[in-house]
């Protein structure tokens, strides 16, 4: 499911670049989140790498490849797992940056939940994720 993300990632990742925002301990519970992504992406742990992604991005990826959530996420184009780099929250929305990927996530009531994986910058226009809602 390669597509442009939309309006909202390139609006997300730009508020966030310029926002003087620290690291809470909101900020790293997506952290955790990312990672936790990531790692069950990179163990083949697909039913564990759906449960950390948002409800509309689970259902989207399935529909889309006509297979389920789990089998969907680890056919897609994502980086191995890296080391946490950078974490940036704005309201209840985060851009992380590890060694190999970039995620946006977004805060649900039962926890943080990736909305957008396997995301590289294009310049001008908004970032292209191999998993995303656009």
């Amino acid at each position: 499911m390669r597509s442009t993300a939309g309006a909202l990632l390139a609006g997300l990742a730009t508020a966030l670049l310029v926002s003087a925002c620290g690291s809470d301990g909101a900020a790293s519970d997506a952290g955790d989140v990312a990672a936790g992504f990531s790692q069950a992406v990179g163990s083949q742990d697909g039913a564990r790498a759906c449960a950390l992604l948002s409800p509309k991005i689970a259902t989207s990826l399935a529909e889309e490849t006509s297979q389920t959530c789990a089998d969907a996420v680890l056919n897609q184009d994502l980086p191995a797992p890296s080391g946490l780099e950078r974490v940036e929250r704005q309201g209840r929305s985060a851009f992380v940056v590890t060694g190999t990927d970039t995620m946006f996530l977004s805060e649900f009531p039962d926890g943080w939940k990736v909305i957008g994986a396997g995301c590289t910058e294009q310049g001008s226009a908004p970032y292209d994720c191999a998993v995303s809602g656009g």
